[in-house]
């Protein structure tokens, strides 16, 4: 693999969070999803990813929330939606029945406390497509909101994040924090090229634990976050091995690319 110059393919892609996070996770993962079907050698061939509980859970929720803040869905629908439509949206299987029990409960609980959330919207499920020293970078933006004229960017979360703890040194829960909002900061480059302006706050709307995060706009961390950006695309076209990252939990529960992977069986021995 290391002989093969893979960067004329990696050029040549359009970024999002989610794939530089992918390679972030296991390099390998990413060369199997983004790489392997742009070989010469491999052009009409597709490899099926496969249904993961977190990734599903995640989307199928996003997408009910999406119908009750376009005002397409009640709550009484949404609720319906839930119970009749999970094990079909939901397909795969959660790590265990604790797990499983623990996210059913808390999004259905959510559904029945529901309550719009404090803006005006402006747009759902807004896709952004931009591009940051030249690169081309796509995004979904789940809510953008208007208040008092100051805008809002809120991302609908499964993980039950914490509020900043404030404290002199960072907590975990605060670098975990900032980690995600990456993600928002770079979304914010679309805001601003679109409406002239850049958020007053990026949120989180933590479903699971009825919990509405609300971060103020940073420039620090948003100059932070476009190195970050363009830093992590450098470091994929300098790439050549793209080894894997063998851990039990991420390769079985949340790596999609497991059926074509040759290291995962190895992930059972390392347990």
């Amino acid at each position: 693999m290391g002989e093969i110059d893979y960067t004329p393919i990696i050029d040549n892609m359009v970024w999002s969070y989610s794939r530089i996070k992918s390679f972030e996770m296991c390099p390998y993962r990413f060369y199997l999803k983004y790489i392997w079907p742009k070989l010469p050698e491999n052009l009409g061939k597709r490899l099926e990813p496969k249904d993961m509980f977190f990734s599903s859970y995640g989307s199928f929720v996003h997408k009910l929330l999406e119908h009750y803040f376009k005002n397409e869905m009640t709550q009484r629908e949404l609720i319906r939606s839930y119970l009749r439509d999970f094990k079909t949206e939901v397909k795969a299987r959660a790590p265990n029945p604790k797990i499983f029990k623990s996210y059913f409960d808390s999004g259905l609980q959510y559904l029945k406390e529901i309550t719009p959330l404090p803006y005006d919207m402006v747009a759902v499920e807004k896709e952004v497509n931009f591009k940051l020293d030249g690169i081309p970078f796509v995004g979904y933006i789940d809510f953008l909101g208007k208040k008092n004229g100051e805008l809002f960017v809120v991302d609908n979360k499964s993980r039950m994040l914490k509020p900043r703890s404030q404290r002199p040194k960072p907590t975990k829960s605060d670098m975990e924090l900032d980690s995600y909002l990456k993600q928002l900061y770079i979304y914010s480059y679309a805001v601003e090229e679109e409406y002239g302006t850049l958020p007053k706050a990026l949120c989180f709307n933590c479903f699971r634990s009825n919990m509405l995060i609300v971060e103020p706009f940073s420039i620090e961390a948003y100059s932070d976050s476009k190195r970050w950006l363009m830093d992590s695309i450098g470091e994929i076209r300098k790439e050549k091995e793209f080894k894997p990252a063998i851990e039990y939990f991420q390769c079985t529960h949340l790596c999609e690319m497991q059926d074509d992977c040759e290291y995962f069986d190895l992930t059972k021995k390392k347990r």
